[in-house]
């Protein structure tokens, strides 16, 4: 049976590519979210490793929070723990360094803004054998207060050069200095993407507001002294709020936080390929459905020249077996490829990712076949069980039957009980609102639903098409309702991706919906000052509200600064503002309180911490932050308008300030004074912060405006994942439009017998994809709205508060399926419009 296999499979070359090609992308997806992520997971080890190799422990400030560790959220030490670490015996050299934020100018003058990733100033180490894997690509290291040196990838990207003058942006104002030297990071241009600005160390402490403080200090060991044994000593000698560690567990906690952002990062992925993997399951299950069905004559003669049905069964099953087997070893090799193609478009947005060679673990080598050949195998069982019940005697007919058309009675009322049962959920959730867990379970019961009744809505619509039409498309029609089980199984193999599309889209708008409301309907300030960055990431300077606050034009200016702390072991967002202001610029819609009770020692809470901590006004809470530990706040007043705020818990500025270093502004939010001209004041307050190239200045609209953009980002970067799926389902339509010709030879030679031209015949294909092509475009449209609604419902607590269905996008859609259709007939049509008549008409 396995030598009737083999030359059953290479008898049909174009049906086998056409398979096998759809397992292979969903293997290549998963396959190579693997290996990118084993990869840059490798890659951040030895970077790490390579940037503390010459140094054997690490003092730092204590935390709570060793996440925060791995972020550089620490409270600076005083610099003379420097001196006592280095008395301690056994320190062979110790030196301090301190961190902070350092924004590069270009040559024109704009900020140099990486995707997302951070703006750096530090002190570069004096002692050269503590930091063995930063070196100098060009010129040497700064050694007065107007040198710097500059991160290779800044260097490259600006062309800075050694002697060039390059403006810097610090928390405190713009400085200008010199550039001395050019660094690099071992074989890597920058930190992840980073951009690094390194001066002498009293410059650096001065610029970065750290004068007579260290962030850390660097401690080499003596000969014969181990790391452990030296960072036991030198913990018995720090003052309290500081610790000892060694470089192996700072290194191993750094990774640990890239590999947890990796892991994210592989799930969505995974996720994208889990869509792609299942559209795929549904082409193959429809290709062996065919194919038993074209080859029962074939079954039938083995059968009767004694085959049982075990080798009957086991025959179709090692079939598909061979075929998952190739589409995993394609998958797994296109999936290499793959992985290279996400690192460079990693690169692209400026997430330089540290080289090293591509990692295939064992892992994924093993995922990649035992997914290409189960989802292979498990697909074709139904149908090859199928073929098992076919009689000997079937071997005597003179012809293929047609297919059967039926659809059964416990079929057609479980169909039409599943989708009453989901799209009954699924508004159940949306009116009852933060129901994910329902919305999911909803989604599922009714693309099952779709699946048992998928005949039926196949035979609807070829009754529709039916009703009035010319001849073409009646033939069409009547072909689909003759086969309703095949062209349903076809059509969901797109409704997935569709589905998942549409709820995609229909989140995305409510999102923007949502953002125009909270803006337009709290937001009482008139300009929204925030960092230019990507995501408006990074910060603004405080020096930009103190040029503010100085304006006639100006009648209120807040700064609002955003950290995170643990309430009850869980970690959240924590706002500071300015307390005299707040009322003027925002309305938070107080539910309880007031902010006149709003001062040190106090917070704002929402309504939904409040309900779920069970707290309420004249109440403590509890922060914990990651630099000062546990801090106790009384709530004053209890708030609607979260999604305004962006936090939940608001604290007075200067109690932020008490317990987070960093003074950046998040955002500043500005009232115009009475009487003052809207236009011009927006441009003056432009022009007065032109030495500030990084703070983007809008109004409430352009902000509004700016926001959906972001929006429009994330559902372009998901729509582009799920193409993948959608390219799936396309070649199963011509995988089943080749095989249906295939099976209709004698039909379409008779066609051709009584006059049908080759034009017309190329039509009626075109109508049939074009059908099967719309009936996965309305199942997908449909399902995936009414679960985008549930989901966007249920996010309620996440700030998405509208609820928008983006109409046009939705029937765009269905017209750009309807394309699909005709473009993947092109190939089975013609091959439909060359059957020799003669031919045809005697095949049996």
């Amino acid at each position: 049976m396995l030598t009737f296999s083999l030359r059953s499979l290479l008898a049909h070359k174009l049906r086998l590519a056409l398979t096998v090609a759809a397992v292979t992308l969903g293997v290549a997806f998963v396959s190579g979210s693997f290996v990118l992520s084993d990869t840059m997971g490798k890659a951040f080890d030895q970077l790490f490793g390579g940037l503390a190799k010459g140094t054997d422990v690490i003092v730092r400030a204590h935390s709570t929070d060793p996440d925060a560790q791995a972020r550089g959220q620490t409270r600076p030490l005083d610099q003379s723990v420097v001196d006592t670490v280095r008395r301690v015996p056994g320190v062979a050299a110790a030196e301090g360094s301190v961190t902070g934020y350092a924004l590069i100018l270009d040559k024109a003058g704009k900020p140099i803004q990486p995707g997302g990733a951070p703006t750096l100033g530090g002190s570069m180490r004096a002692d050269r054998s503590l930091a063995s894997e930063f070196t100098f690509r060009a010129g040497r290291a700064p050694a007065a207060p107007t040198e710097v040196a500059l991160d290779a990838g800044t260097a490259k990207k600006t062309g800075y050069r050694v002697g060039d003058r390059v403006k810097v942006v610090f928390e405190h104002g713009t400085d200008e200095f010199t550039v001395v030297g050019i660094v690099g990071f071992g074989d890597t241009d920058n930190l992840v993407g980073a951009t690094m600005a390194s001066f002498e160390t009293r410059t650096a402490q001065k610029l970065l507001g750290k004068t007579g403080k260290v962030d850390q200090v660097d401690v080499r060991a003596a000969d014969g002294v181990s790391a452990v044994q030296l960072r036991d000593r030198i913990a018995r000698a720090l003052p309290a709020g500081a610790e000892a560690v060694t470089s192996e567990q700072v290194v191993g906690e750094s990774s640990r936080s890239i590999r947890d952002g990796l892991g994210m990062f592989t799930k969505v992925l995974l996720a994208f390929a889990g869509v792609s993997l299942l559209v795929g399951s549904f082409v193959i299950w429809n290709t062996f459905s065919v194919l038993v069905a074209q080859r029962r004559r074939e079954v039938a003669l083995l059968r009767a020249v004694g085959a049982t049905r075990r080798q009957v069964l086991g025959g179709l099953i090692t079939e598909a077996g061979i075929i998952g087997l190739v589409s995993a070893g394609l998958g797994l090799a296109a999936g290499i490829g793959l992985a290279a193609g996400l690192r460079t478009m990693l690169d692209a947005v400026g997430m330089e990712v540290p080289t090293t060679s591509p990692v295939i673990a064992a892992r994924t080598v093993i995922v990649a076949l035992l997914i290409g050949v189960v989802v292979t195998v498990v697909a074709a069982v139904v149908p090859a069980l199928a073929a098992t019940r076919v009689a000997p005697v079937g071997a005597l007919r003179a012809a293929t039957p047609a297919a059967s058309g039926r659809i059964g009675t416990a079929r057609r009322l479980l169909g039409a009980g599943l989708l009453t049962a989901g799209t009954a959920g699924l508004g159940a959730a949306a009116v009852v609102k933060n129901q994910g867990g329902l919305t999911a379970l909803s989604a599922l019961v009714a693309f099952t639903g779709l699946v048992t009744a998928g005949p039926l809505l196949a035979r609807a619509i070829a009754w529709a098409a039916d009703r009035g039409r010319p001849g073409g498309w009646r033939m069409a029609a009547r072909n689909i309702g003759r086969a309703p089980q095949r062209a349903a199984a076809t059509a969901l193999a797109l409704t997935i991706g569709l589905a998942v599309v549409c709820a995609v889209s229909v989140t995305a708008a409510s999102t923007k919906a949502s953002v125009a409301e909270a803006v337009n309907g709290g937001n009482r300030s008139d300009l929204i000052l925030r960092p230019a960055a990507a995501m408006g990431t990074g910060g603004i300077s405080p020096a930009v509200a103190d040029i503010l606050r100085g304006r006639d034009d100006l009648a209120a200016v807040m700064e609002v600064r955003f950290s995170h702390a643990k309430v009850n072991g869980t970690s959240t967002n924590v706002a500071g503002v300015e307390t005299g202001t707040l009322d003027r610029v925002m309305n938070l819609g107080l539910a309880s309180g007031s902010l006149a009770g709003f001062r040190d020692g106090t917070l704002l809470l929402s309504t939904k911490q409040a309900q779920a901590l069970g707290a309420k006004v004249g109440d403590t809470v509890t922060l914990t932050f990651p630099e000062t530990g546990a801090k106790t706040f009384t709530v004053a007043a209890t708030f609607e308008r979260d999604s305004l705020v962006g936090a939940g818990y608001v604290l007075t500025l200067r109690d932020y300030a008490s317990n987070v270093t960093s003074r950046l502004d998040a955002a500043i939010l500005v009232k115009y004074a009475a009487g003052a001209d809207q236009a011009a004041t927006k441009a003056d307050v432009t022009k007065a912060l032109a030495a500030y190239p990084n703070v983007k200045v809008e109004d409430q609209a352009e902000f509004v405006k700016d926001q959906q953009a972001h929006v429009d980002q994330m559902l372009g970067l998901v729509t582009a994942l799920l193409l993948l799926a959608v390219i799936v389902a396309v070649l199963g339509i011509i995988n089943t439009l080749v095989l249906s010709v295939v099976e209709r030879t004698r039909e379409l030679g008779l066609l051709r017998a009584v006059g049908a031209t080759r034009r017309q015949v190329r039509a009626m294909v075109r109508r049939e994809s074009v059908l099967m092509a719309l009936l996965g475009a309305l199942a997908g449209v449909t399902l995936g709205t009414g679960a985008g609604v549930a989901l966007a419902r249920s996010l309620a607590d996440q700030g998405i508060s509208s609820l928008s269905v983006p109409v046009s996008a939705l029937l765009g859609y269905v017209v750009v399926a309807a394309l699909v259709g005709v473009l993947a007939a092109v190939g089975p049509a013609r091959r439909a419009s060359r059957v020799d008549v003669l031919k045809a008409i005697t095949v049996d």
